[in-house]
């Protein structure tokens, strides 16, 4: 169960970008607003009272500077105060108000407590319902992240029935794009299953059927996404014919742009980890662990070669041709 949360909260987490490092000698450029100026902004807007609108910006703006400076329990603190100013307003500003308490949920997540961010992506839902039309793609989508976090928390069929709901919601709506999201989440979200448990693999093909079968052109771009789930089942049949057949089908992208199609497991020796086989925990100040591995994309757009790169504790400067995953 432990193996198979992990692989859910970071397959349905927001995507974490490969970072292209072609030079050691490029000069960055690093523009912000420091940390005691959105404090100050902040205590400002609070002190004169100001309308919930630049209050929920003024919250947001330095919790995201609170997290960016690792002050994970501080960012937290100031999103919590905020909701309890502003969540009342959810009819008169819902979006704002739903931001609020989604960014609040996405923070509580990040050092992996799991059921208060469930329960803030819970409440952002109710916030847009409270103004907006239950229809509306904004309140669908954010039923999705209901979902999601039930998948991360290894509530499976009850996630598999909120993206089944929001999916019959956004076909009667008319808004397809929102469907092909719920299906394409079911599907991923059993084929993360089967590569744990074998007996869900026959359900995750027939999910992926249904998305690549849709005659939809609405749908097209989530007809290419299935093919990307597709490789990962191939990848489980230790068929490499079949692997290469299912990577062949994937339609050809800009080389600027690698794309990771296939890649095992790069954690299965975690004897090469300084961490050795203690896992990523909180640490006792709040702030969650991380990794850095670096890696190769080969032509036939898989991984290459893998390597540690950085914990918190330590750093690394990567090499030209390499990408980052943290």
């Amino acid at each position: 169960m432990r193996a198979l949360l992990l692989l859910l909260s970071t397959s349905l987490a927001a995507p974490a970008l490969a970072q292209d490092i072609t030079s050691e000698t490029q000069t960055v450029v690093i523009t912000g607003t420091p940390l005691k100026d959105t404090a100050a902004r902040l205590a400002e807007c609070i002190a004169r009272k100001c309308p919930p609108k630049e209050d929920i910006d003024a919250s947001l703006a330095h919790a995201e500077n609170q997290l960016v400076a690792g002050d994970y329990a501080g960012g937290r603190r100031t999103l919590d105060k905020a909701r309890g100013r502003n969540r009342q307003y959810a009819a008169m500003f819902p979006t704002q108000v739903s931001d609020l308490l989604r960014a609040r949920g996405r923070l509580t997540n990040l050092d992996g407590r799991v059921g208060p961010g469930r329960l803030s992506q819970i409440e952002s839902l109710e916030a847009l319902k409270a103004g907006l039309d239950h229809g509306d793609s904004r309140v669908l989508m954010q039923r999705l992240l209901v979902g999601d976090e039930f998948a991360n928390a290894g509530r499976v069929k009850a996630a598999e029935s909120v993206y089944r709901k929001v999916e019959r919601q956004a076909r009667k709506a008319g808004r397809l794009q929102v469907a092909g999201y719920a299906m394409l989440r079911d599907a991923l979200v059993h084929g993360i299953i089967a590569s744990v448990d074998p007996a869900y693999q026959h359900t995750a093909r027939q999910k992926l059927a249904r998305i690549e079968n849709s005659p939809e052109p609405e749908l097209a771009e989530f007809r290419e996404a299935a093919k990307l789930v597709r490789v990962r089942l191939a990848s489980l049949d230790k068929d490499p014919a079949a692997l290469d057949q299912a990577i062949a089908a994937i339609p050809p992208r800009s080389p600027d742009k690698p794309l990771l199609v296939y890649a095992p497991a790069i954690l299965e020796d975690q004897a090469t980890l300084p961490f050795g086989d203690a896992p990523l925990t909180s640490t006792d100040n709040g702030a969650p662990e991380w990794i850095d591995i670096q890696f190769r994309i080969t032509a036939e757009a898989r991984c290459g070669t893998c390597r540690y790169c950085a914990t918190p504790a330590t750093s690394r400067a990567p090499g030209p041709g390499w990408w980052r995953l943290r």
